[in-house]
């Protein structure tokens, strides 16, 4: 035996399998975990309002979009099936509160129409979606 005899090492190759290992669980964590928005079947963009307040979560969404087509459960009606429609489901379904979503451009006769037939049917509380705008401090 030498005293000036080295043991030659290994050459180590860093392995990029952990890395990989890693990133998929991070990438299907956050694929579980995120939330995905629900689109609506009509494209509406409600008007803007300076006051507001948040409504709770609603069991049941009425559409209405800038050409005053009508929505309800991602299935376009036309406006005298409605007051129809609403009862059929609250009838089936005890319902609280509706939300209407209601485009800007859309006709406010309509809008007050689908708020007396949604009143009509016994259901009591009626929210109407609006954008908030920020007014500038001086």
């Amino acid at each position: 035996m030498s005293l000036f005899y080295k043991k030659k090492q290994k050459l180590r190759i860093p392995t990029l399998i952990p890395l990989i290992n890693v990133v998929f669980l991070l990438l299907i964590f956050f694929m579980l975990s995120g939330t995905l928005k629900r689109s609506d079947i009509l494209n509406v963009s409600p008007p803007e309002s300076l006051t507001g307040a948040s409504a709770e979560a609603p069991e049941f969404t009425i559409l209405i979009s800038k050409d005053n087509s009508i929505a309800i459960n991602n299935k376009v009606i036309p406006i005298s099936s409605l007051e129809k429609e609403i009862k059929i489901i609250h009838n089936s379904n005890p319902i609280e509160e509706v939300l209407i979503k209601a485009d800007g451009k859309a006709l406010s006769g309509i809008l007050s129409d689908v708020i007396s037939f949604v009143r009509k049917s016994g259901i009591e509380r009626v929210a109407i979606v609006t954008k908030s705008i920020e007014i500038p401090i001086k």
